[in-house]
């Protein structure tokens, strides 16, 4: 019980921002290889992990525990998403140039990212999708559609990506 309620108490730290973060220059790519084994363990055996890993990214000032748990909330969600039914969740990375007018990569944060090169993270999955009101919701603490669960894992990774100064985006619609 101790241990779960201070795992509940990280994670709504990092969605407030107010988490413990030890920065380091890190390979993101590296640190995305080492945890694809562990990840593929905790899917379901109908859902299949691929990665598309950008060569030669720069490193990026990052905690690596709170990246390894951004990592973990969306390749989990990805995999509840597409359920029993099977399917692929895919993680890649990349380098991705942001302009001022990139509104979208900011909105859910509330700042404005700096114009400039950004390392970037992508998860996707062949789930069903989310219609518009699940996605206008999706970052909000203690909302779920699971039956089971806290709600916490969208609202830590918004509070893991405020804390390292980036921004995010959500893409779905019902049936993509």
């Amino acid at each position: 019980s101790a241990r779960r309620a201070a795992d509940l108490c990280r994670q709504m730290l990092a969605y407030s921002g107010r988490g413990h973060f030890v920065v380091r220059p890190t390979d993101f790519n590296a640190l995305v290889r080492e945890n694809l084994p562990l990840l593929e363990v905790a899917l379901p055996k109908a859902v299949r992990l691929s990665a598309r890993l950008e060569d030669g990214l720069p490193r990026v000032d990052a905690d690596v525990g709170q990246i390894q748990q951004v990592l973990m909330n969306l390749v989990i969600n990805a995999a509840e998403a597409i359920g029993d039914r099977g399917g692929t969740v895919t993680v890649a990375t990349g380098v991705r140039e942001v302009a001022a007018s990139d509104e979208e990569l900011w909105r859910a944060s509330g700042h404005p990212l700096p114009p400039g090169r950004y390392v970037s993270l992508e998860v996707r999955d062949d789930g069903p999708g989310m219609d518009p009101a699940t996605l206008d919701r999706v970052f909000e603490p203690f909302f779920t559609t699971k039956f089971t669960g806290r709600g916490l894992g969208l609202a830590a990774v918004l509070g893991v990506v405020r804390g390292h100064r980036g921004g995010l985006s959500v893409l779905s619609a019902p049936g993509r």
